[in-house]
């Protein structure tokens, strides 16, 4: 995780964006990366470096010949795939300043939501990205409240949609791109004057330090296959 000023402070380091733009990056990652840029002129700035650079070496390799066959089965193929319908998405005045992507998973409106409270100020909603190895939510935090204090298990990317929070290292704002990796534990608190509105992705569970909380979450994890939590 980088530190950069001003505005969006945190970004997402060289690894990310590289993959990004190669387009090598999980659904749920890519995701956050995408959303992040919404809100950074730097890194997008960086992402068309990286397309320009990458374009140029593609220029730069030897044409390998395909057999007429080949190409002609590939036509095929793309021909026959199905074409999903492009229906135009009405946003809620409140949810449309939120990146293009984040809105498209909501079908812009956050409150059609399936929410889950955890307590009295964290509230969590499951996406459904396309990547089962990883959970993607969104989770808001009522003004001047705060998530409770938990330790993760594995990798776990946090992009703020709306609001800002703080930890026992920073402040957060819109835009910013956090990470926390195996062993970190925190306790992130919103603003008091405002929600915190928050887009996430972790690939392994995270470990509430209230035994109550934990048992909430469970029952939220019931019937669903989930990694979010662990006792």
């Amino acid at each position: 995780m980088q530190k950069h000023t001003p505005m969006v402070k945190y970004h997402p380091d060289a690894r990310f964006l590289t993959d990004y733009a190669a387009g090598c990056l999980p659904a749920s990652q890519a995701l956050c990366v995408a959303t992040h840029l919404h809100y950074c002129p730097l890194c997008r700035l960086k992402i068309g470096e990286l397309t320009e650079l990458g374009a140029e070496l593609f220029m730069q390799q030897q044409p390998v010949k395909v057999e007429k066959a080949a190409l002609e089965k590939l036509l095929a193929r793309i021909q026959a795939s199905p074409q999903s319908p492009i229906s135009p998405v009405q946003a809620e005045p409140s949810v449309s300043i939120l990146p293009k992507a984040v809105n498209k998973l909501t079908s812009g409106n956050l409150e059609r939501l399936n929410w889950r409270r955890i307590g009295s100020n964290f509230r969590v909603s499951r996406l459904n990205v396309g990547d089962k190895q990883r959970e993607t939510s969104l989770f808001c935090i009522k003004a001047g409240g705060h998530v409770p204090h938990h330790q993760h298990k594995g990798d776990e990317i946090t992009v703020i949609l709306k609001g800002s929070f703080s930890d026992h290292e920073d402040k957060y704002e819109v835009g910013d791109f956090i990470v926390r990796t195996n062993g970190e534990t925190h306790k992130p608190v919103a603003s008091q004057d405002q929600d915190c509105l928050c887009l996430s992705t972790l690939d392994a569970p995270i470990v509430l330090s209230n035994w109550l909380l934990r048992f909430g979450l469970y029952l939220f994890n019931l019937g669903t296959p989930s990694h979010q939590t662990a006792a």
